[in-house]
């Protein structure tokens, strides 16, 4: 069979390569849109994958033609994304709603922002609004064009939610043209901090059963069409070796082999925007704590891939011993040796600390006990995110969190004694939150399994406009869209 992929950019590889390898491998054909260039290390996965599966292609939308109706397209679907952020669930949402707010177009921000839409009545008002006028506006004539030219039997798409996403033409395509299209969850947060989506794909394949709820709770995706597979990003680490001693890893990194280690992992700029300051506080909580074996431990604080790098400089802490920062410049652990380097620092680590990122996830995975502390100044980024929440509770949880970095120091000691309540604790969430149909049973072939069966349905009519959306059409193409020279582009 032929399958149409639609990613945001290259660096979505890293969380598909499996999904793209398992395809390829059972003889299927595989064409990937690029939407955009990704940033430093995103093309990294890109020629590995092309080279072992020759029924892999791919091409870039960058010279897409300009289309007449994106900008209002662009407009609807970032209003209807603020909107959400209304919602009662999102009431501590205050970084996630800013964030949103700030992708408003200008025009709309007043109106939107104003009290009469902060009523639920009004809200839910506009958002109705913004649905039927997401009804109205016809796909871009260029994916269409790219997805007939293709001809597959199924259109996937990941993300799909980004703000004002342009990818839902993808979905208004396979629709129009009747080829059932699906939407792979990118990732544990993308249902919950990111935008909404606008419209319904036949199959939305999510991790476990919070994103079913949310899929269904918050997006009205019908529950019989959510398909549940676990997460295939994360099936390369649970049968993975170390491919160093701790002695070496410890001398590669600059540590003192003959004690613990904690590792931190940094979250990304939107997270924990000025991350260094407290991970300065926490090193000296560290080590002034009264248990002197965390005092006198290690300490690797690993940057995300994502920082950039005139912020990694801030990440010195010369003036503490036994204090490394490795990769110095951070590193997206997509090739064989980056694995390894994030993998060992992992296995090697007494335990791992983070304020609120998914590489506290591939710790648990690997088997160690994961921290955190609850500061003032990243509370809207940990409880006032729904994500953060399963971290505390799926599966019975898996963060210790403290509320003073004191406590949390103290706490560190306990990861030094080990202990079978701590493994299970950490075996439940990654059940539950990773692998919901067993530890043993990766999450790659029920999303291929599934992504098949999608491809052979029988196809659905094409569904054109209906009839009664053609004056709501054409009231928007004389008030909003612009000239095709000077329009947004549909990639």
């Amino acid at each position: 069979m032929k399958l149409l992929l639609s990613m945001r950019h290259a660096g979505a590889l890293r969380n598909f390569a499996s999904t793209v390898g398992e395809l390829a491998a059972r003889g299927h054909e595989l064409h990937v849109v690029f939407m955009r260039r990704g940033k430093r290390g995103d093309e990294a996965v890109l020629p590995e994958i092309t080279r072992e599966h020759p029924s892999v292609s791919f091409e870039h939308a960058e010279d897409s033609a300009p289309w007449p109706w994106a900008d209002a397209a662009h407009d609807v679907r970032a209003a209807a994304d603020y909107l959400r952020y209304l919602a009662p669930q999102f009431r501590d949402a205050h970084a996630l709603r800013a964030r949103a707010e700030s992708r408003l177009p200008a025009r709309w921000r007043a109106t939107l922002t104003g009290p009469a839409v902060r009523t639920p009545a009004g809200a839910a008002t506009v958002a109705a609004m913004l649905r039927t006028i997401e009804q109205a506006l016809p796909a871009s004539p260029t994916v269409m064009k790219r997805v007939a030219r293709y001809a597959p039997d199924a259109v996937l798409v990941t993300p799909l939610v980004d703000l004002g996403s342009d990818q839902v033409e993808y979905i208004k395509a396979a629709r129009a043209l009747g080829i059932r299209c699906g939407l792979c969850v990118h990732s544990w947060d993308n249902l919950t901090n990111k935008g909404l989506i606008h419209v319904a794909p036949d199959r939305v394949f999510v991790w476990n059963e919070a994103q079913k709820r949310e899929a269904v709770e918050m997006h009205g995706i019908a529950a019989s069409d959510v398909v549940v597979t676990g997460a295939p990003v994360y099936d390369q680490w649970f049968a993975r070796e170390p491919s160093t001693t701790r002695a070496e890893f410890c001398a590669t990194v600059g540590l003192p082999a003959n004690k613990p280690f904690f590792l931190y992992l940094c979250s990304s700029q939107f997270i924990a925007p000025h991350e260094d300051a407290l991970i300065r506080r926490w090193i000296g909580a560290l080590r002034g704590a009264a248990d002197a074996r965390v005092r006198e431990a290690g300490i690797l604080v690993r940057p995300h891939p994502r920082t950039h790098p005139k912020h990694v400089e801030r990440f010195t802490f010369s003036e503490f011993p036994a204090v490394v920062v490795w990769p110095p410049s951070g590193a997206n652990p997509v090739d064989a040796p980056s694995k390894n380097g994030y993998f060992d620092s992992l296995y090697h680590a007494a335990a791992a600390v983070g304020v609120n990122t998914s590489a506290q996830i591939e710790a648990g995975i690997v088997g160690r006990p994961v921290y955190s502390i609850r500061v003032p100044e990243y509370v809207d980024t940990q409880e006032g995110t729904l994500h953060f929440h399963y971290l505390l509770n799926e599966g019975g949880g898996l963060l210790r969190i403290a509320d003073t970095l004191e406590t949390h120091a103290d706490a560190l000691a306990s990861a030094l004694d080990g202990g079978e309540a701590d493994e299970r604790r950490v075996r439940g969430f990654v059940q539950h939150f990773v692998r919901p149909f067993g530890l043993d049973v990766p999450a790659t072939p029920l999303l291929a399994d599934g992504i098949e069966t999608l491809a052979r349905m029988r196809k659905p009519a094409p569904r054109p406009c209906p009839p009664w959306l053609y004056p709501v059409r054409l009231a928007l193409r004389v008030r909003t869209a612009r000239p095709a020279a000077a329009g947004r582009v549909a990639r």
